[in-house]
């Protein structure tokens, strides 16, 4: 990923460029790929929870091709990457927990603390129902939004569901949260791997529940995914759930693939996720220069 990250800035220094917004908790960097001119901007990240790291596959692949045709002046879907990204910048964050997904996909010995990490996992050497970081921390449940009330915390370190001890206690979080708050995103994704549902409501009432409603219709028309209903008193903790809650903004949780179980999906899945979402990003970021 980081050599791909490295080659199309290589490749388009025209329109992509590349920044480290922080590092992992075991020192890894964390990057941001910018692409676009325009002064608009939304971003996109992918691989909070390690196993779902299909996610980072569909971000690297939407800036291959965004990139491509923004180039040779092609369309995605009707969109043309060229006018929309000389007046708007798409951002991808493409794997925010990349300890996690080192740990699901070579094991224990990827993590500087190896022994922490079995004694986590229950000394099972299989990391591939993992979703925390390396620490154990589940890092869509570190945002300040409803962090006290969050459901299912097993209060302490745990492969999947620990809120950790405060918000924010987690380098990988922090650097998205500052980093958001850094930017005057218009729309944000969170890609997430298991479901194929959209999440887009955190207690957005009147105008705005109009306004990010008729957002998430859009997505799921392109996608197909269901969206979730509006739920009384929703867990929170989530990035969607933060940007949404502080930023007044529309934010999305979309999870790609159908329900596979605890652990990756797998990379047969592809084309079809790719089909349903290539031109989200094009998409968003049109509607925010209309």
């Amino acid at each position: 990923m980081t050599a791909d990250l490295k080659k199309f800035v290589q490749w388009y220094p025209g329109i992509a460029s590349l920044e480290v917004i922080g590092k992992s908790v075991d020192g890894r960097n964390l990057y941001a790929l910018k692409l676009g001119t325009g002064k608009e901007e939304i971003m996109i990240n992918a691989s909070h929870h390690a196993r779902e790291h299909i996610t980072t596959n569909l971000t690297m692949e939407m800036i291959d091709q965004y990139a491509y045709a923004y180039e040779t002046n092609g369309k995605i879907d009707g969109y043309s990457a060229r006018q929309i990204l000389n007046r708007a910048s798409i951002y991808f964050v493409p794997m925010v927990n990349p300890d996690g997904v080192a740990l699901v996909q070579k094991g224990a010995s990827s993590a500087k603390n190896k022994a922490a990490a079995l004694r986590i996992n229950g000394n099972k050497t299989s990391f591939a129902a993992w979703k925390a970081n390396v620490r154990g921390v589940d890092l869509n449940r570190q945002y300040p939004a409803k962090w006290p009330t969050i459901c299912c915390n097993p209060g302490k370190p745990s492969p999947q569901n620990y809120k950790g001890p405060k918000p924010l206690s987690e380098p990988e979080a922090k650097a998205l949260y500052d980093f958001t708050l850094n930017h005057h995103f218009k729309t944000t994704v969170s890609y997430h791997s298991s479901g194929q549902i959209v999440f887009w409501h955190f207690g957005q009432t009147g105008a705005l529940k109009t306004r990010d409603y008729n957002l998430a219709v859009k997505v799921n028309k392109k996608t197909g995914y269901r969206l979730v209903s509006p739920q009384p008193n929703p867990s929170g903790g989530g990035y969607k759930d933060w940007f949404v809650q502080s930023q007044k903004k529309p934010g999305f949780t979309i999870e790609v693939a159908p329900y596979v179980g605890n652990g990756p999906v797998p990379i047969s899945y592809f084309s079809s996720i790719w089909k349903q979402n290539n031109s989200i990003g094009l998409m968003l970021a049109n509607e925010t220069i209309k």
